[in-house]
Parts: C-alpha cells; structure tokens; sequence
C-alpha cells in the first residue's frame, strides 16, 4: 500500500473563490498561473473542472441531467464556502467544443464558447445575486509559446 505524506501545510478556510473551466491538463498552468497572479486570488481557490468548462450549465433545456449534475454541486460550494466569487475560463481549441459540432469547419468555436459564457454568466448572476461571475477566453499567442487570457464582457 502507498502511503505519502505531504508536505505542504494544511489550510483551515475555505476557499472564497472557484474557477470552473475544461479539464484539458495543458491549460491547468497557465489557468493557475493567470488567477493566482493576474487576479490575485489566494492558491487555495476551489475548482470546477470537466470537458468544455461551464458548458453544462447551458444544458437545462437540452440535457438537464448534466445541467443538474453540475448546478447541484456549484449550489453545494456557493452555500458551504461562501463563495464571492466565481471565474469561468474557456480555452482556444477545446475538443469537447470540437465534438459538439455537427460538421466540423462550420462553426466558430470561439464564438459559439464566448456566447456561452456570456449565458452562463447571466444565469449565475440570477441564481447567486451576491456572487461576483467573470468570465475569460483563453488562447495561444501570436506563435503559440504563450498563453493569452482575454476578458469576455
């Protein structure tokens, strides 16, 4: 049986803060480097992470089984830690996106996550009123060694 022991000290308060977004591992740095030094949130920030991010919670008309699955543990985490605030962050090329399309090519992906975001924010903003939602579009640089996060307003 393995046994490790960490070394990292144990933190007593929940955190305030989640950031839900894909579960694409390549993004997970770059996504933690972005909210712990761009938006200053403590490293300790709760996470929401499945393919396509908060695409789920577009889903209560279509498929409320995942809509539901997810909301019932966002409501969890809003209720027990308090939550102030909550950062969505969509990614550049997301394969989830990619399989929800019909015929590949006739879509723009990025628009079609970017409405997204901007839907699910409204939602959240109507169930969690003193919650503070942002939302962020992740993407490549100019030659692809970077990673660049835009506000979606």
């Amino acid at each position: 049986m393995l046994e490790y022991r960490s070394q990292l000290p144990w933190v007593l308060d929940r955190p305030t803060a989640l950031v839900i977004a894909c579960s694409d591992g390549r993004w997970r740095p770059h996504i933690q480097d972005f909210v712990t030094n761009c938006l200053q949130l403590d490293p300790h920030f709760d996470v929401l992470q499945v393919p396509g991010g908060a695409e789920p919670l577009t889903l209560s008309d279509r498929v409320p089984k995942d809509f539901n699955f997810f909301r019932r543990r966002l409501d969890m985490l809003v209720r027990i830690h308090r939550l102030r605030r909550i950062i969505m962050i969509a990614h550049e090329n997301c394969a989830w996106y990619h399989e929800l399309t019909i015929r590949p090519g006739k879509m723009d992906l990025r628009a079609r996550q970017i409405a997204d975001l901007r839907y699910v924010r409204t939602q959240l903003r109507d169930f969690f009123g003193d919650v503070a939602i942002e939302t962020y579009y992740a993407r490549l640089g100019a030659n692809g060694s970077h990673v660049v996060f835009e506000a979606v307003t």
